[in-house]
């Protein structure tokens, strides 16, 4: 009798810390280091590209007052949009899109595309998309001004991996400005998605 209860005993307990037992073994460990190193530098190096694209100088474009514009009437009308040139290898939104979904996670892309893409409202006014498209072109707001005008530059064998899990990295490695000198350690995370790591934050 005295088994039985023990033993009931037990299996309650068992019962009571099964949940315990499976949030702490359901938090594996994050890869190491080898495992998304290429991964990281590479998603790091494509990074730049689209940070001078979203948050740098954006795209090239026929300005308003440039001999160009005049000669061609681009402009017959007054509008807050320029045509975007056709030195870039980006000629829709979709080519936007698809270059940053090859770097950035699509929960960092998704407040990005509001910006990019479909503007918004706030107390002070409207903020513009900084791109709009129609049919036959792509055009850069005419106002639109950098937000990043130097590309960090990371120290890749300082790179370490400081947590995270089977669905996420966390890095920190050294860095630097372009026009600097100064050393800033930064952490990164990286996020696995369908199609692989994706950075799941900015490397600005």
């Amino acid at each position: 009798m005295l088994k039985s209860r023990l033993l009931r005993a037990i299996a309650l307990l068992l019962i009571i810390l099964s949940p315990i037992f499976s949030i702490g073994c359901s938090r594996s460990n994050p890869p190491h280091l080898e495992e998304i190193y290429d991964t990281a530098v590479s998603l790091i190096e494509q990074s730049h590209a689209v940070n001078d694209l979203v948050f740098g100088f954006g795209l090239p474009v026929w300005e308003m007052d440039s001999d160009y514009a005049d000669l061609q009437n681009l402009y017959p009308t007054a509008t807050s949009y320029e045509y975007v040139t056709n030195y870039t290898s980006y000629r829709t939104s979709l080519d936007i899109k698809q270059a940053m979904q090859a770097v950035y996670s699509a929960d960092y892309l998704e407040s990005l595309y509001v910006t990019l893409f479909d503007g918004y409202a706030y107390e002070e006014g409207i903020m513009s998309a900084q791109f709009r498209e129609d049919s036959q072109h792509l055009y850069q707001h005419k106002t639109y001004e950098p937000l990043v005008t130097w590309q960090r530059i990371y120290d890749y064998s300082t790179m370490r991996v400081v947590d995270g899990d089977a669905q996420t990295a966390v890095i920190e490695l050294e860095s630097h400005l372009e026009n600097s000198t100064e050393t800033l350690v930064v952490q990164l995370v990286l996020v696995l998605e369908e199609n692989g790591w994706r950075l799941d934050t900015p490397t600005y």
